[in-house]
């Protein structure tokens, strides 16, 4: 959503916290200290919010959320805090740039989408944030933060009539608005290959392509297999291959982003620059096997059991519940998410797996590399 303002959805968020209404940030800061509740926002890819974490005592509960909706919709956007934020975005601007396994994630993300808005940077550029102005932040504020694009999650000590009365308490707050337009679709572009030139004996490459959104039909079937060919740490397929019989890797895996559109799916690999060629030589033969036979039924089982068995301790903490709760309100994934994920993974199938993959994944992928060349 930030077009030509790029990195104003951070900013915008970074500023919630930093005076409200008619307090200050130091004032704002000092009442919320006095509740012992925790105020936290981040701003994604995405997704922006704001999270609150209270004693459920009256006595501090009211105020932490009066709190709460005043920073979400009356932030000050005060001049000397603006140019913090902006200052803070510039200081991570440069770390980032420092930083070889964020600049080829950075890079990976802009060539697989291009001029698509999932290939923007979060973080913007140093161009655009020299672009940014109190009535942008304040314009972006009343698009964004409306009723209309707004999801409310809540875990804790409270009954349904409570946590809808609380949500009701909240949501006046804010007007109506319009909901934003859809994101555009996401075209599936030509493989290319990124090599940027660094001076570091490490090397840090990037495979992949546009992968899949939330509540995709063939997402429990890639989740799966995905288990087996990268995501389950040191019994992976690529890890076996790449890391533990040959030598070639400090670190090798694969994950998909689900999101609203189709999100990327993406094999990492940090490798010795000398073994460069090696490795990533290995991890196309590993990844073209795999899309052709397909994992094996005892890879199969173990992943299936590994997410079933490590479910529980997804959702062990209300944090955690909150967290899960919010993405199945932003997505609008069906509301037994859940109770259902277990089964839904116990029924994938050997073929569905194989299917899925040969199905959503070009055997030509985008190549990233960050390193000497």
């Amino acid at each position: 959503r930030d077009k030509n303002k790029g990195g104003i959805a951070k900013i915008v968020n970074r500023l919630l916290v930093e005076g409200a209404g008619n307090l200050r940030a130091i004032k704002f800061k000092d009442r919320l200290a006095a509740t012992g509740a925790r105020l936290y926002v981040d701003s994604v890819r995405e997704m922006a919010f704001i999270s609150l974490r209270t004693l459920s005592d009256q006595i501090y509960f009211e105020e932490a959320v009066r709190l709460l909706a005043m920073a979400a919709a009356e932030p000050r956007f005060d001049s000397q805090e603006i140019k913090r934020a902006i200052e803070e975005s510039r200081l991570q601007l440069k770390l980032k740039e420092q930083s070889l396994s964020s600049l080829a994630d950075e890079s990976f993300w802009q060539a697989i989408y291009s001029d698509h808005p999932y290939g923007q940077p979060p973080l913007g550029t140093r161009k655009s944030l020299s672009t940014i102005r109190k009535k942008d932040l304040s314009k972006f504020h009343q698009t964004y933060y409306v009723n209309r694009n707004m999801v409310i999650a809540i875990v804790g000590a409270l009954g349904e009539s409570d946590a809808r009365t609380l949500s009701e308490s909240i949501s006046k707050r804010f007007p109506v608005g319009v909901a934003p337009s859809a994101i555009p679709e996401v075209a599936l572009m030509d493989a290319t290959e990124v090599i940027i030139r660094k001076d570091s004996k490490q090397s840090h490459i990037r495979l992949g392509q546009v992968g899949m959104k939330r509540g995709d039909p063939d997402y429990f079937p890639l989740l799966v297999g995905n288990h087996v060919l990268g995501g389950n740490s040191l019994v992976s397929v690529i890890f076996k291959e790449i890391r533990s019989k040959r030598g070639l890797s400090y670190s090798c895996y694969s994950y998909f982003v689900p999101m609203e559109r189709a999100g990327p799916f993406i094999v990492g690999m940090q490798t010795d620059h000398s073994k460069k060629d090696a490795a990533l030589n290995i991890l196309r033969k590993t990844l073209k096997n795999f899309l052709q036979v397909g994992p094996s039924s005892g890879d199969v089982r173990l992943a299936k059991d590994n997410l079933i068995k490590g479910f529980p301790n997804r959702i062990d903490s209300n944090q955690k519940m909150l967290d899960y709760i919010g993405m199945i309100g932003f997505y609008g994934l069906p509301l037994d998410y859940l109770t259902t994920f277990p089964k839904r993974v116990a029924e994938v199938a050997m073929e569905d797996i194989r299917s899925a993959f040969r199905r959503r994944l070009d055997k030509q992928l985008t190549t990233v590399i960050v390193g000497k060349n």
